[in-house]
């Protein structure tokens, strides 16, 4: 109980901070619209009665009067409905879209571990689901009260005329609720089994139709292949629910017969009270029409509850339990972080979720401001992992991570992060206009155009870009969303990359891969500007051109998880190590070009 009421409590809060003076008019509406057909079926009653009640000529004035107000209840009701309808549409849109805001706040501040395992994601996708629910725990309720308004209303009605036998029909509309019951759970079941399908097909859809994996589909005839990969998963998916709908429409099928059964009955026992003279015709209508308004208000009255409790205890606190996660911004470091002055690893262990290998065994190194670290390994050493470990989008297994020597869980990670720069590897091509595409790193100097055309400038992209840039700096790049939006290539795009961090003015400048897709004359220019940007700041440089390696004061060797060598260039040479031997490889490889 406790936990509905926190579901109530929720969804109402939801309700009233995005639709706070149209939920008057939508409560009001529900109401009016439960009260017309009410009154509209004992006004019937009025007029058969008028018209049968053994009159020769019926009181003509009467009947006018009775007439009119059918027809005025029936036009009401009809504009009520539509009214109610609209309402209700905005009303849940607000409600839908301030939790997907709300959502998609919390999904941006967990951690990188969890939002990239496959649990996590199914976790995501199974509570992005619940948008319905929460959006409709307060329609429930108030369909609930609506409903009982109704039911009260009628049962009286009802009851007054045949106490038992009113009891008896509502009693068999039970079966039908509990059925109801029985298959939500297993629906509900079915789609959780399900997600994991779900997001394969839609996988497979986004390939087959997105311009991005376009080119090879195209290039090496996937269209079938992926496509038959599509309808395999979709098909089991179908089947499944195939199967279960089947069973759902013959238990619904047989709870509707007993349901109506009880109304048939009860219709039979007022039609044999009329044929006896007992009761009118007017009354036969009142109570017919009153018996299956009270047989759906009932239903509807008790399923609504039902399913708002079941609900709100199934899935509602697992919701709860999701919006409560620990995030990134969550941490309760209180140590103030003003400068950067060293970064250490001490020991790290690492392990990406659910995996069982190592990535980092036992790294230990320390960087002071204003060294340049260089990172150098083969694919999968480990590398970018330390840069992820830095910023806090993992966690460390073990050992311990310092910044200025204390634990970086003494600080708030928003603190850390803003002490660095990045260019990542999988760099991000954003559908913005160029100003936004520099400025998203620092966003408080989106109105910077000095400082972002020498961004650019440094980035080396500045002169491809200008003469493309038809409205200055509010051109858009892309034509995702506007026709006229720049295309660039990959190299240029990593250009921009390269120049948002730039942008950036961080004690700590990071390079992960930056020349990756470069040519060799830019990058050239990538490593000499990295020096000059580099220069009053501390940089840390990523790269498989151990040639970039040559201007850091402090190079470590990653092999295998492991810190092997560490030191200067000419040091590491004078070793012959592992750091010698690359560097020797692409030297010859030069040499021989």
């Amino acid at each position: 109980m406790r936990l509905f009421a926190k579901s109530i409590k929720y969804s109402v809060a939801l309700l009233i901070t995005s639709s706070r003076y149209l939920l008057p008019a939508y409560l009001f509406l529900h109401i009016l619209c439960a009260t017309l057909p009410l009154f509209s079926t004992w006004v019937l009653k009025q007029i058969l009665d008028l018209l049968t009640g053994g009159q020769a000529k019926p009181d003509i004035h009467s009947l006018v009067l009775c007439m009119s107000g059918y027809v005025i209840s029936f036009l009401l009701l009809q504009l009520a409905n539509s009214l109610s309808a609209v309402c209700r549409d905005s009303v849940f849109n607000k409600v839908g879209e301030q939790y997907d805001c709300n959502l998609a706040k919390k999904v941006s501040g967990l951690p990188m571990a969890y939002i990239d395992s496959s649990k996590g994601k199914d976790t995501i996708a199974h509570v992005r689901s619940y948008k319905l629910l929460v959006v409709n725990i307060p329609d429930l309720i108030i369909r609930a009260i609506t409903s009982c308004y109704t039911f009260c209303v009628v049962f009286g009605v009802l009851a007054l005329f045949h106490l038992w036998l009113t009891f008896l029909f509502l009693a068999l509309t039970i079966p039908g609720i509990l059925l109801q019951s029985v298959f939500d759970k297993k629906a509900d079941e079915l789609r959780t089994k399900q997600f994991s399908k779900m997001r394969k097909f839609n996988y497979y859809r986004w390939i087959l139709t997105d311009a991005w994996p376009g080119k090879d589909v195209r290039m090496y005839n996937l269209t079938e292949p992926m496509k038959d990969r599509h309808d395999t998963e979709k098909n089991l998916y179908r089947e499944e629910k195939k199967q279960f709908e089947k069973k759902e429409t013959a238990a619904f099928l047989l709870s509707e017969l007993i349901r109506r059964s009880g109304e048939i009955v009860f219709i039979i026992y007022v039609i044999l009270k009329a044929m006896a003279g007992e009761i009118s015709i007017g009354s036969v209508a009142l109570y017919v029409g009153y018996a299956i308004s009270a047989s759906t208000a009932f239903q509807t009255m008790v399923w609504n509850l039902v399913y708002a409790y079941t609900r709100s205890n199934r899935d509602m606190g697992r919701f709860f339990e999701f919006m409560a996660m620990k995030g990134d911004d969550d941490t309760n470091g209180t140590r103030e972080l003003t400068e950067f002055q060293s970064l250490e690893f001490d020991d790290v262990w690492f392990k990406y979720p659910y995996t069982d290998k190592y990535v980092l065994s036992g790294a230990s190194f320390r960087m002071n401001r204003g060294d340049k670290l260089s990172i150098v390994g083969i694919n999968g050493a480990g590398k970018s992992t330390i840069i992820k470990l830095m910023l806090g989008l993992y966690e460390a297994e073990s050992g311990k991570i310092l910044v200025n020597g204390y634990p970086m869980e003494e600080y708030r990670l928003r603190d850390i992060r803003k002490l660095f720069s990045v260019l990542f590897q999988s760099f991000v091509q954003y559908p913005l206009t160029v100003r936004e595409n520099i400025a998203l790193s620092d966003l408080d100097r989106l109105e910077d155009d000095e400082g972002i055309v020498k961004a650019m400038e440094l980035g080396d992209i500045y002169p491809d870009m200008e003469p493309k840039m038809k409205s200055g700096l509010d051109s858009v790049m892309t034509r995702s969303f506007d026709d006229e939006g720049i295309e660039l290539s990959k190299g240029q795009w990593q250009k921009v990359a390269l120049s948002r961090a730039y942008f950036k003015n961080s004690p700590i400048v990071v390079f992960d891969e930056p020349s990756a897709a470069l040519d060799a004359e830019a990058e050239d220019k990538i490593f000499r500007n990295f020096e000059k940007i580099a220069c009053d700041r501390t940089g840390i440089m990523i790269s498989h051109r151990i040639s970039a390696s040559r201007t850091a004061n402090h190079i470590i060797v990653l092999d295998g998880g492991k810190i092997v060598e560490d030191g200067t260039h000419d040091a590491l040479i004078e070793r012959g190590g592992l750091y010698a031997r690359f560097y020797n490889l692409q030297k010859e490889k030069y040499r021989i070009e």
